[in-house]
């Protein structure tokens, strides 16, 4: 009789030790699956982290900020500049001083280019971001360098200057300019009364008070120059510099006063000079413009010339009743003019067109410059309460004013010279406005 085998049954020790296996199997699953979503986070987190990094335009309010604050310093460290090598050269020689000339020349250069970077961060069409961020920080390398070089020659002739042994001999000719400087004050201030009865107020305004400031600015030089006598040394070891140099600087701003009046006169006589030719221009030309009106093949065409020589005809009127404000004038027949050009574009032949310009150009030229010397005179006034707005629009009016100066196609130089204008009468109407904040 066949027996069933006996199978010996299963231990509980055998079958707990296989269940602890089991779940130990599983507790490590689960430790490796939360390590892993842990890492997982933390790397998506970094990752979060790296794409919220600053974008170029963070910060780029305040950069503008202190470009223009820097722009406003490096300008006024370069006039000064300017003002501290004519010290120098009377002072010390043109040998001397080649260095700080070249200084003072590298660093207008690079003041242009940044007023023109600025200019270019104005447009209305601006660059990208991260671009104007390159063009900004530019600006604040180029100011910070151009003050810190200046202020390295300022510093080298103090030192001179507290050397200076020649005092005696400074303090004569010193006292010799300021008696010529206030012989000079009576004449200038009837020549202002004249300009004052001559022309619009708004003209004179800037140089209304020249007569008298440059007055007490001679007085002080005077004031100055007995003190530095008075503290001679018979050892000839004389630590009157700082005396001699404020003497001096108040010496300058007297002339440069004195100066800016003669030159307003001049400048406007030119003005009445270039009306006068502007005028006769202008009268050829609208009668040019009546002729071609009549030949046009259509009626619009026609109609668009006659319309730009009421304009011409208008302003000529205007300006020939009104001689007190002829750069008013100028400005009022040669915008007249410019859109009487555009008129006649079609119809004028190119040896017209650079007649015809090269008559506008000299009288949009003085006018130009004596914008900019306006704008530039109520600047010095204004001091640093006129920003940087202001001054890249002087800036910019005195680059186009070079480009015309130098243009050998009178059609492109009368262009630049318009644009002079513009730029010129802008950065007055900035200045202004600056100046009553």
């Amino acid at each position: 009789m066949w027996v069933m085998p006996l199978v010996p049954p299963l231990s509980l020790t055998a079958l707990g030790g296989d269940v602890v296996s089991a779940v130990a199997t599983a507790g490590v699953t689960a430790v490796v699956v939360v390590v892993g979503a842990f890492v997982f986070a933390i790397a998506m987190l970094f990752r979060r982290r790296e794409g919220a990094r600053p974008s170029a335009a963070t910060g780029l309010a305040s950069l503008t900020t202190t470009a223009n604050v820097l722009l406003v310093r490096a300008d006024e460290a370069v006039t000064a500049g300017e003002d501290e090598l004519g010290f120098a050269i009377a002072q010390f020689g043109e040998e001397r001083t080649r260095d700080f000339a070249a200084t003072v020349a590298t660093a207008r250069r690079r003041l242009r280019e940044s007023f023109a970077i600025r200019h270019t961060l104005d447009d209305p069409h601006p660059e990208s971001v991260q671009k104007q961020r390159e063009l900004t920080l530019q600006i604040i390398a180029t100011s910070e360098r151009i003050i810190a070089d200046l202020a390295g020659h300022d510093r080298t002739f103090a030192s001179l200057r507290s050397t200076e042994v020649a005092a005696p001999e400074r303090i004569e000719s010193l006292r010799s300019a300021i008696a010529a400087g206030g012989a000079r004050l009576a004449p200038t201030a009837e020549l202002l009364e004249r300009l004052t009865a001559d022309y619009d107020a708004s003209l004179i305004a800037p140089f209304a008070r020249a007569v008298t400031d440059a007055s007490a600015h001679l007085e002080a030089a005077a004031t100055a120059a007995d003190a530095a006598a008075a503290g001679l040394s018979p050892a000839g070891v004389n630590a009157v510099a700082e005396l001699l140099g404020g003497a001096e600087d108040h010496l300058h701003r007297a002339t440069q006063l004195l100066d800016a009046v003669v030159s307003r006169d001049r400048e406007l006589g030119a003005a009445q000079v270039a009306l006068g030719e502007l005028l006769a221009s202008a009268k050829r030309d609208s009668a040019e413009a009546r002729a071609v009106a009549s030949t046009t093949p259509d009626p619009n065409s026609g109609a668009v010339v006659l319309e730009a020589v009421g304009a011409v005809e208008a302003a000529a009127s205007t300006a020939g009743r009104s001689a007190r404000n002829p750069v008013q004038a100028l400005d009022a027949v040669g915008g007249a003019v410019e859109r009487l050009d555009l008129a006649l574009a079609g119809a004028r032949n190119q040896q017209a067109r650079l007649e015809h310009a090269r008559a506008a150009l000299e009288g949009t030229l003085v006018s130009a410059r004596s914008q900019i010397s306006a704008v530039r005179a109520f600047i010095a006034v204004g001091g640093r309460r006129v920003g940087a707005d202001a001054r890249t629009r002087l800036a910019e009016a005195e680059r186009e004013l070079l480009v015309a100066e130098a243009g050998a196609d009178p059609v492109e130089a009368l262009d630049a010279a318009r644009r002079s204008v513009t730029h010129a009468r802008d950065a007055d109407a900035l200045a202004r406005y600056d100046a009553q904040r």
